[in-house]
């Protein structure tokens, strides 16, 4: 499938997953938050993907994006954890997840991971900023809606 300037491919047995999870009705409803208003901006076209995802939010400060994922209750927080506020990762997660608690919570982070253990731990995905499109794509699935093995 076309994505802007990309070509995503997800295999049948990832849309099946992601149209078989039960209660699932419609696409996988996604929030954004990233300091950087383009690097939102260019998620939030990345992630539109027909019937399966959604951006149905985006915030670039930590008060706007509590009420956003209050508001909109998304299968997943995509979340760069270094934003302008003085709000440690895992304690910001721990409020999403007060917020959502059904939200599935992927890092997106340009430092490496094992430089962020606890909050990569009290995640669930990890995908470096230096992404191709088509790998966020794929974490975004992963960690919204895990694959029976």
């Amino acid at each position: 499938m076309a994505v802007g300037p990309f070509r995503i491919w997800l295999s049948r047995s990832t849309i099946g997953a992601m149209q078989s999870e039960p209660g699932r009705t419609g696409p996988l409803r996604v929030v954004v938050v990233d300091a950087d208003e383009r690097v939102r901006e260019s998620l939030a076209g990345l992630l539109c993907i027909g019937d399966y995802l959604c951006v149905v939010g985006s915030a670039g400060e930590i008060g706007p994006a509590i009420d956003i994922v209050t508001a909109t209750q998304p299968d997943i927080v995509v979340l760069d954890p270094r934003l302008p506020e003085p709000d440690d990762g895992p304690t910001f997660i721990g409020r999403i997840r007060t917020a959502a608690p059904d939200a599935r919570i992927l890092i997106m982070s340009g430092t490496d991971p094992s430089q962020q253990a606890d909050l990569v731990r009290s995640a669930d995905g990890f995908v470096r900023k230096t992404f191709r499109p088509s790998d966020l794509v794929a974490a975004v699935i992963a960690a919204a809606v895990p694959l029976a093995g």
